[in-house]
């Protein structure tokens, strides 16, 4: 895995570029050739109407040799970084980046930590904030890179340099972390239009010279690429210590806007709920973590609350917390009784989770009518933060969706800010694979046929027997990676056996695996089901969707049963589905689609399918779906 961009030349290659006219339309070619689409007409104008003011500075004072990559793809991620300049530092053979973020805006105003772009309109993320973001990835991923020599710049060429100075990072005291000072204006400068052009220049000469820049840029792109560590492997650091992931462009913006609210929330009495919305991989549980660890630093009375017993349970472990301090990770039913706005912040990550009501009819003579649950959680707090993924609803009961919280804050009476995350952060930052897994499951538009296209940073395959797809995730794990099977839930599910063994309830042909553990402890070294994802003995069995939900590894096998099948179109099948909230799910053929759906999108790296019906696992063949051979190794095609 290494770096990769859309243009890569020396500044006075791409100034005569400019000159030569029509590169910003070369551009938008090169732009669908790799990706496989055209980019927003937004982007293209602003290379066109940015590059060049960089350029032009770069080439005025002598930078001419200095290397240019243009839309650089960060590590882990399918975010693109607008320009990197690479060279030498001044007097010195090490390599120096400046991260150059261009800014269209003709106006902008500091609110906090965030800016606003006119009078009267809505807080959005400080390009600063954004542009640090963009430093820590590269830092934190691309381990040659030294921290000294690393910088970031926000061109805003159209802005009157007297409110981008108003609006530049200030120091200010960063809560409880070893740094005395928020490290944001240490590195990063913002310049606008007039007398700033010059401070710009001037900054370029310090940063940067042409010695050994096209050496330099070879030495970045090429660079090896630390793989992204799961989110279980560093919430201790996340909660009880500091920041521990980058959050970058609308991860940021959400996280930054929950604290703007905050600190509102303390002036005024009004309430806003916010709902963050993406799908599998884009950081909804990132944010949540470091939201509840930042707030809780800062002494706000912050609880993170999910449906899901498996991922509460796992944070409880994870986090190293002692009983008494579990309070922060709770349930979505804990709040039937809570106390209005009592708390300051509650953080519902999985909220598509959320179930029509807390309470369970036990007195069938008791007609009242139990209050929803949604109700419960927006009353228990003055800022109600809620994450949410509509196509991840998987059982009878289950209604968070983004229509529901809009009608709830419409009845309410309650301001809504709606921020979608964008960038995939899973599935080797590919969004190409979530994107055909929607569209395969016709969850999305097909826009025509679903034909796989293999990716450098993801790999997938389709197994001709559920043997063979163990064989390669075994091969995987003795590389150290981490795996888990999975499949739908076609098989009953048996308690363990009166030695302590699992029933291999999961059985195809001669292949016969256990479920995952139904008790509530550990059965020697086999995990409680809310561990499954998680403990390392947890490979030993198949997972279902509500162990799994919430969770990531390295690499995903999926079995797709037999309620699941391919006829010229999908077919749901009731009566080989053994869950009954399932069975029972008013719309059951969507709550089967989006269970596969899940499944299919736990890998960081990769997954293999593997469809119990012949003609489906054919169909994934047919879409071009590279196939493993018996013994669990690629095909070759010749």
């Amino acid at each position: 895995m290494a770096l990769q961009c859309l243009y890569r030349g020396s500044a006075s290659d791409l100034a005569a570029a400019i000159a030569g006219g029509g590169f910003a339309e070369r551009l938008a070619d090169r732009f669908n050739e790799v990706f496989w689409e055209m980019p927003d007409p937004r982007e293209v104008e602003s290379w066109a109407n940015s590059i060049p003011t960089v350029v032009g500075l770069l080439v005025d004072a002598g930078l001419d040799d200095v290397q240019v990559l243009l839309e650089l793809k960060a590590p882990i991620t399918d975010i693109r970084m607008d320009m990197v300049l690479v060279g030498s530092y001044p007097e010195t053979d090490l390599m120096s980046v400046v991260v150059v973020e261009n800014k269209q805006w003709r106006w902008i105003q500091p609110d906090g930590e965030m800016v606003r772009l006119s009078k009267n309109g809505a807080p959005h993320l400080h390009p600063a904030n954004q542009t640090w973001g963009y430093l820590q990835v590269l830092r934190g991923y691309v381990s040659m890179l030294v921290d000294e020599k690393i910088c970031g710049i926000v061109n805003l060429h159209n802005a009157p340099a007297h409110l981008v100075h108003a609006a530049r990072p200030v120091a200010r005291k960063q809560e409880e972390t070893q740094e005395p000072e928020n490290p944001v204006p240490r590195w990063v400068a913002m310049y606008g239009a007039g007398e700033h052009r010059q401070e710009f220049r001037d900054t370029l000469l310090r940063r940067l010279s042409g010695e050994r820049a096209a050496e330099h840029a070879d030495t970045l792109l090429q660079a090896p690429v630390r793989l992204a560590e799961g989110l279980m492997t560093r919430v201790a650091a996340c909660v009880r210590g500091r920041q521990v992931f980058p959050l970058l462009d609308e991860q940021r913006e959400a996280y930054d806007y929950v604290r703007h609210l905050v600190a509102k929330s303390k002036q005024s009495g009004g309430k806003e709920i916010v709902a963050i919305v993406g799908g599998p991989g884009t950081g909804k549980s990132v944010i949540a973590l470091e939201l509840l660890g930042t707030l809780c630093r800062q002494k706000v009375h912050a609880v993170h609350a999910t449906g899901s017993r498996s991922f509460t349970r796992t944070l409880w472990k994870y986090a190293g917390l002692p009983s008494k301090e579990r309070g922060a990770f709770t349930y979505f039913n804990t709040f039937t009784d809570a106390t209005p706005d009592d708390i300051e912040v509650l953080i519902a990550d999985e909220a598509h989770r959320i179930r029509e009501t807390s309470r369970d009819r036990t007195d069938e003579n008791d007609m009242r009518e139990p209050p929803p649950q949604i109700d419960e959680l927006i009353h228990a707090a003055r800022v109600p933060v809620f994450l949410l993924d509509d196509h991840q609803i998987v059982r009878r009961g289950e209604v968070g969706s983004l229509d529901l919280i809009r009608a709830k804050a419409r009845e309410l009476g309650y301001g809504l800010r709606e921020i979608t995350l964008r960038h995939q952060f899973r599935s080797g930052g590919s969004p190409e694979y979530v994107d055909w897994v929607d569209r395969l499951l016709m969850l999305a538009p097909p826009q025509g046929r679903p034909v796989w296209r293999p990716l450098d940073d993801f790999s997938l395959y389709v197994a001709p027997t559920p043997l063979a797809m163990e064989k390669y995730l075994k091969a995987r794990a003795a590389e150290e990676r981490k795996v888990r099977i999975a499949a739908g839930f076609c098989w009953k599910w048996n308690k363990p056996n009166d030695d302590g063994t699992l029933p291999d309830d999961v059985t195809i042909d001669e292949w016969r695996r256990p479920w995952n553990s139904k008790a509530e402890e550990y059965l020697g070294d086999i995990p409680p089901s809310p561990l499954w994802a998680t403990d390392p003995a947890g490979v030993n069995q198949v997972g279902c969707v509500y162990s799994a939900q919430g969770f990531e590894y390295d690499y995903a096998g999926v079995i797709i049963g037999k309620d699941l099948v391919w006829r010229n179109e999908w077919q749901t099948e009731r009566r080989h589905n053994k869950d009954r909230d399932q069975i029972n799910a008013e719309d059951f053929s969507t709550v089967v689609r989006n269970t596969y759906r899940v499944l299919a999108t736990r890998g960081m790296r990769g997954a293999v399918l593997y469809a119990h019906d012949e003609a489906t696992n054919q169909l994934l063949i047919d879409l071009g779906v590279p196939l493993l051979d018996q013994h669990g190794v690629p095909v070759t095609s010749t």
